[in-house]
């Protein structure tokens, strides 16, 4: 599975004005945001071993491999050095997508031929079902990659994948090429080839049509590492599907009552009618989608559906995070240093595993996260400041629903219940509840997949260093 691949875990720092300057190892930390994340050994190591169309290779060498697959670091220097190996992990997967790219626009010419046989009624033989298996494991394999090291996947990819799964599928005639008259996928292919060209990750002869069988080699040698990875056996064996259709445009949401989404959160006085009728209308849209096969040709015609339900699981986590921390706030000077640093690590244990469920894709959840692990512990004035900031997030995602905005304070709290952690406690383990139940509904995949195929985690380590 994706998530044995690769550990993706948050380490990070992020301060801001109001958040006093951190002295470490002598050193201080600017108001600047560090982010890193932890990369599975195997992973890393098989990614640096993948040799490309790049004239000059990125070397991921074995100190940023070790760098790379520690979980924790504790001087400014040492996540300085992880924002930098990372940067070239990064680096390594523009450059794969780069010659993988140029493999892809290789290969739709043959699948748009394909498609025009089917057509005209030839049958589909064994030989050109064996090329399209052969075609889709290697999508399969590269995406796969790519969300195992929570990398960008852009739509490129996706879209292409997609349209190789409809192949695969195939049924019944279909109406129009899917891979001759998708000219937008066409025109992203280009763009992209030109970009990796500008930024020297493709030679200039990439744009020719005979590059790949100039360079048979290592396209051989690319897909040759991947498939003897044991990092893609399940897939490749066909033990693990890599997503469905079906997930991607949200069937495990269409019938499940919606108690996940729309269920109250206790001591939340929340309206979520309006989002709840919003949404059901978006089934009908997204039903009436797939049925018509729409996807096929037009893999992001729509993604209204995806977005509203992001909002929904947006909106519910910064919720249940302005109740944690607002009973936090009244139990600060209640509450002994034992009782406080207990329910201090479980507040900041839950958003980390709401950033792990949402992929690290928002930025002011990472910079909440940090500044509350360098908070001093019962600094009343900084938790004030977070707690505004994160009412005031909630707010703006529930009134983009069309969902009334909250009094934060109106819901009522028996003081007596603030003399101990059980209270907190329970409205943790009820946010734990959600991500868990979001991540079941999800199941076989990751919420994250999704994510990804809506093109919305976005990670540059560089814009940091």
């Amino acid at each position: 599975m994706i998530a044995n691949v690769c550990a993706v875990l948050l380490c990070c720092f992020a301060l801001t004005a109001n958040i006093k300057t951190i002295d470490s190892a002598g050193s201080q930390i600017a108001p600047i945001r560090f982010f890193t994340q932890t990369s599975n050994e195997d992973f890393v190591l098989t990614v640096n071993r993948l040799i490309t169309f790049k004239k000059h290779p990125i070397n991921i060498t074995s100190t940023d491999v070790t760098i790379l697959s520690t979980p924790n670091w504790y001087t400014v220097k040492d996540y300085k050095l992880k924002l930098k190996s990372r940067d070239k992990l990064e680096k390594k997967a523009q450059d794969i997508k780069c010659s993988f790219c140029v493999i892809v626009k290789s290969k739709i010419s043959y699948l748009k031929n394909l498609i025009e046989k089917l057509k005209s009624g030839e049958p589909f033989n064994n030989n050109d079902e064996e090329i399209v298996t052969r075609i889709k494991e290697e999508a399969e394999i590269v995406l796969h990659l790519l969300l195992s090291g929570n990398l960008e996947t852009d739509k490129w990819l996706w879209s292409y994948y997609l349209k190789i799964v409809a192949i695969v599928d195939y049924d019944d005639d279909f109406r129009e090429n899917p891979f001759g008259d998708d000219q937008q996928l066409q025109s992203d292919i280009s763009e992209f080839i030109e970009n990796c060209v500008a930024e020297k990750y493709l030679p200039v002869t990439a744009m020719e049509c005979d590059f790949l069988s100039k360079k048979s080699k290592i396209y051989d040698n690319l897909f040759g590492v991947l498939r003897d990875s044991e990092l893609f056996e399940d897939i490749l064996a066909g033990r693990v599907v890599l997503v469905t259709i079906a997930f991607l445009y949200l069937k495990p949401f269409w019938l499940d009552g919606n108690p996940i989404l729309f269920g109250q959160i206790a001591d939340v006085n929340v309206d979520w009618s309006k989002a709840k009728k919003r949404f059901d209308l978006e089934v009908a849209i997204t039903r009436e989608f797939l049925d018509n096969r729409i996807w096929v040709y037009e893999p992001y015609g729509r993604l209204d559906h995806q977005r509203l339900l992001v909002k929904i699981i947006d909106a519910r986590i910064y919720c249940y995070l302005s109740i944690v921390l607002d009973i936090y706030l009244r139990q600060l000077t209640i509450l002994d240093h034992r009782l406080l640093t207990h329910i201090n690590n479980l507040i900041y244990n839950i958003i980390n595993d709401a950033m792990s469920l949402t992929a690290f894709k928002d930025e002011f959840l990472v910079a909440i996260v940090s500044e509350f692990n360098y908070v001093e512990l019962t600094d009343v004035d900084d938790i004030k400041d977070i707690l505004a900031r994160v009412r005031t997030k909630a707010n703006e995602i529930l009134k983009g629903l069309s969902v009334n905005e909250i009094d934060w304070l109106s819901f009522g709290v028996d003081e007596r219940q603030l003399f101990n952690e059980d209270l907190i406690t329970e409205i943790i383990d009820s946010f734990e509840d959600f991500i868990n139940e979001i991540r079941s509904l999800c199941l076989p995949f990751e919420y994250k997949a999704l994510l990804h195929f809506m093109d919305v985690v976005k990670t540059s380590a560089a814009q940091y260093i």
